[in-house]
């Protein structure tokens, strides 16, 4: 028996390193190891570090990217509990280099999540990082009701979650976006004020849209210069949260300029250290994200569903900011269930 995975044999850019290679089946799993048939695959541009190998966590090749799977469990290792997981429909976080672009891939059970009947497998494989990273963002900010929150990315998958969760929390959320059509996103998912960062000054548009007293808390996916000119948006006692570096490194930050204003500089990496070192806070976020989409303000905004063979030229997309909100990829049925 063979199963098919997408795997990367070097380092460089998705299109480059990435190929669909049959490989024999997996092995049985270990003790408190599961094994999930992968319905759908998130894809993330953390997938596109790792191609590059610039991830902080690199596996060396050969390995499989891909840390969102959404599927059913068809075997557990001793000491998991059968019951609880075996022929259920979850959501799991692999670890690398088993990652979840293939038809299968064996994970740890304390990763694995089962998920309501209601949310399918490509709605359910938008939801681990995007969400997650959102979520957790605005609780270590801090955000109440009625605060400010600045999303930066605003149309891509972190920044609609994002958005989505700050607008159910009761914070007025203003987005930057690159263009008008990525602008009318933000907006079409809660942003009150989406700026063009291409033609505006987003600081400007900040200062002026909360009449100079600044946004309450930034969430930054985007790094380099952003994570500089954000800090000059930011209220008294305000919080930058920092969630990635699509653009690079930010320049160092003087910590007198924190205290200048009384400022918080958070950062946060969901994926690297959430699953493992809090999964009972993974876990509680979980079902809170189940309630937030069975009330209808929670909607993982797939754009795009494509098969195996092309998730490379999806990253590739994904890398050049060609995409707007999540790409998943389709592997098997929709857990050969529900069509």
């Amino acid at each position: 028996m063979v199963t098919r995975k997408l795997v990367a044999r070097g380092y460089g850019e998705p299109e480059q390193v990435l190929t669909v290679a049959e490989l024999p089946g997996d092995p049985p799993p270990g003790p408190g190891e599961a094994r999930i048939a992968v319905s759908a695959a998130g894809l993330n541009y953390l997938d596109v570090s790792l191609c590059r190998g610039e991830y902080p966590q690199q596996p060396e090749p050969p390995f499989t990217p891909g840390v969102e799977a959404a599927g059913h469990v068809v075997a557990v290792g001793s000491g998991v509990d059968a019951g609880r997981l075996l022929g259920r429909d979850v959501i799991a976080c692999p670890t690398l280099p088993r990652g979840a672009l293939g038809e299968s891939v064996t994970v740890d059970a304390a990763l694995v999540v089962p998920r309501p009947p209601e949310l399918p497998a490509v709605a359910a494989a938008a939801l681990p990082v995007t969400y997650q990273t959102g979520w957790f963002a605005l609780s270590r900010a801090g955000l109440a009701a009625g605060e400010t929150v600045l999303v930066h990315a605003g149309a891509g998958g972190v920044g609609i979650a994002t958005t989505q969760l700050a607008v159910a929390r009761g914070a007025r959320v203003i987005c930057t976006a690159g263009g008008p059509e990525k602008a009318a996103v933000c907006r079409e998912h809660g942003a009150e004020l989406a700026v063009d960062y291409r033609r505006e000054d987003f600081v400007a548009a900040v200062r002026d849209a909360t009449g100079g007293r600044g946004a309450d808390v930034v969430v930054d996916p985007v790094g380099g210069a952003v994570t500089a000119q954000s800090l000059e948006c930011l209220a008294f006692e305000g919080r930058l949260v920092s969630v990635g570096a699509a653009a690079g490194a930010p320049p160092p930050v003087d910590p007198l300029r924190l205290v200048a204003g009384n400022w918080s500089l958070v950062g946060l990496s969901w994926g690297s250290a959430y699953p493992g070192r809090r999964p009972e806070a993974v876990a509680a976020a979980y079902q809170e994200l189940f309630a937030l989409h069975r009330a209808g303000a929670v909607r993982p905004p797939v754009t795009r569903v494509v098969g195996l063979a092309e998730a490379p030229a999806a990253l590739a997309d994904l890398a050049a900011r060609r995409t707007t909100g999540k790409l998943v990829v389709q592997i098997g049925g929709d857990d050969g269930r529900r069509g």
